[in-house]
């Protein structure tokens, strides 16, 4: 199937590969052996910290291997490491509590990941976050199930009404597009500190806050992505 893949018509878009219930030595061989690839192998970080991944298929033994981290504010009010340990769905965010934070703590959030990335024991690429700051958007806790920051979410406490938060960008207030932009530039330059990033998403129905398109339309996003306003925002 990689050979099909690597080497086919597919050959010059596929850029990287991805674990599905698969033993490793199918998809990737030792660094130097006539079975090595030079297609990039991605793995996602099992919601553990990148130090967890300290002696993982290391370099110069292993080549072309990186982690996907996924990094967000807006899951858990308040999370600990040992909740991060037993929680599949709570390991984004260790350090944050979330929905609670100013605008001035998220961006100080999204900065301090800056060490961890620089040091990180293998590649790394953020391969979802978002520039909202919390999680009022429709259904992103799932179909018909509320948001902490409203308190309607099971076992959550209020922080707030999600309106003027969410939905069309027409109902932001300046103030908000103004973080937005500010959060936004703050996670891109902290996240570069590894191997790149990929925000989630480039579209949402009726959350523009989460939308890619709709930050480029609403000016919260530069249209050259290194084209900073605020290029010394984390010191």
């Amino acid at each position: 199937m990689t050979a099909m893949v690597i080497f086919g018509k597919f050959c010059f878009s596929i850029l990287h590969i991805n674990f599905i219930r698969s033993p490793m030595p199918h998809f990737r061989w030792p660094y130097g052996t006539s079975k090595e690839s030079n297609t990039v192998v991605l793995i996602g970080d099992a919601f553990q910290p990148l130090s967890y991944w300290k002696g993982f298929m290391p370099p110069p033994d292993w080549q072309n291997v990186m982690l996907d981290t996924h990094i967000y504010a807006m899951f858990s009010p308040q999370v600990s490491f040992l909740c991060l340990k037993l929680s599949f769905r709570l390991k984004e965010q260790i350090h944050f509590k979330g929905n609670e934070m100013s605008y001035s703590q998220h961006i100080q959030a999204a900065c301090n990941h800056a060490n961890d990335l620089s040091n990180a024991p293998l590649w790394v690429v953020v391969g979802e976050w978002t520039p909202a700051p919390n999680d009022c958007a429709k259904y992103l806790n799932g179909r018909g199930v509320g948001s902490r920051y409203e308190g309607t979410l099971p076992g959550s406490t209020r922080v707030g009404s999600c309106a003027g938060w969410t939905g069309n960008a027409s109902t932001f207030s300046q103030s908000y597009k103004d973080f937005l932009r500010k959060h936004w530039e703050a996670q891109v330059i902290t996240f570069e500190k590894g191997q790149g990033w990929i925000q989630w998403t480039w579209k949402a129905e009726q959350a523009d806050e989460w939308s890619y398109q709709a930050g480029l339309a609403n000016g919260w996003i530069p249209q050259y992505p290194t084209n900073f306003m605020y290029p010394g925002i984390c010191g």
